[in-house]
């Protein structure tokens, strides 16, 4: 299949120029799991402030993101939110959170569907960093989330195309502190589109226990995204291989990292002979889940 992480410019392009409503208030929350999940993640490098979910006490605005529309954990917390007076704004292709959006007036930015969530994190991301970086007043230029995609793109396809060569025929554990959720997303794309085993762990935490696993982690290749002096101590100690955002933007290393991602994970299916949208588990996990919670009925 074709790279679908290397349009992302084009993808990026796209997401600046929607439209997005004005949050009510200065408190956020999120809400998303999965491929949506990391959203909220990847926007806690920006503003750290923003609170899971589950810490929703009432006049919060909850950012849910849904690709799909249909994530049963992030119906329950939609609900949730607007039980206890919270304000909710919907991120979402449509299903069924899209169609609740918009039978009831909630806020909500429909975004360009059809694909796997995993490669539409310019869709995701880019509107609701704009939300809460107009609410709070925040000087972001969005428009480095492009260029961090854009201007060094060859460098970063084979950026990408180097550590696929380094991991396949291990199992690779991702370490960050500031950017543990790219950390987090790297195993998720290497589960997802390669089929592959992938771990991560958050930096300062894993110097006090994980590090000693190292000892007998046989057939183990740790990997740090440096952006702290802290996260070279863990390189160090494990002698991991090293990734460092190649901008001084951090708009433009997160998109330009995401992305290097992406193609790291495309390397290692294609080098497995695996299809990497095909989903052989996370469906059936779905069903189950839907089975516990009966989204349809929830809201």
């Amino acid at each position: 299949m074709e790279n679908p992480y290397i349009d992302w410019d084009a993808k990026f392009a796209e997401a600046l120029k929607l439209n997005v409503p004005e949050a009510k208030f200065d408190n956020f929350a999120f809400s998303g799991i999965g491929g949506s999940g990391i959203i909220g993640d990847i926007a806690r490098v920006f503003f750290p402030n923003i609170k899971p979910a589950s810490m929703i006490e009432g006049k919060e605005t909850l950012l849910a993101v849904s690709y799909s529309g249909n994530t049963s954990e992030t119906i329950e917390d939609v609900k949730t939110a607007l039980q206890k007076g919270s304000e909710v704004i919907l991120i979402t292709s449509g299903g069924i959170l899209g169609q609740f959006a918009k039978e009831k007036g909630l806020k909500h930015i429909i975004v360009k569907g059809g694909s796997q969530t995993r490669y539409s994190f310019p869709y995701l991301i880019t509107p609701l960093l704009k939300i809460v970086s107009e609410r709070t007043g925040s000087k972001l230029n969005l428009n480095e989330l492009k260029e961090g995609v854009e201007t060094k793109k060859q460098e970063v396809i084979e950026e990408g195309k180097r550590l696929a060569k380094l991991i396949i025929g291990r199992i690779p554990v991702f370490y960050g502190s500031k950017l543990i959720g790219i950390a987090k997303r790297y195993k998720q794309e290497v589960n997802e589109n390669a089929k592959y085993p992938a771990f991560y762990g958050e930096i300062p935490e894993v110097n006090h226990n994980e590090v000693e696993a190292y000892v007998h982690g046989y057939n183990i290749h740790p990997i740090v995204l440096l952006s702290k002096e802290i996260d070279e101590v863990t390189a160090k100690v494990l002698n991991a291989t090293v990734i460092k955002g190649m901008f001084d933007s951090d708009l433009k290393n997160v998109s330009s990292l995401m992305m290097m991602g992406g193609v790291m994970s495309i390397e290692i299916a294609e080098s497995l002979h695996e299809t990497p949208d095909k989903l052989y588990n996370i469906p059936k996990a779905r069903e189950l889940t839907s089975n516990l919670f009966k989204p349809s009925s929830i809201l």
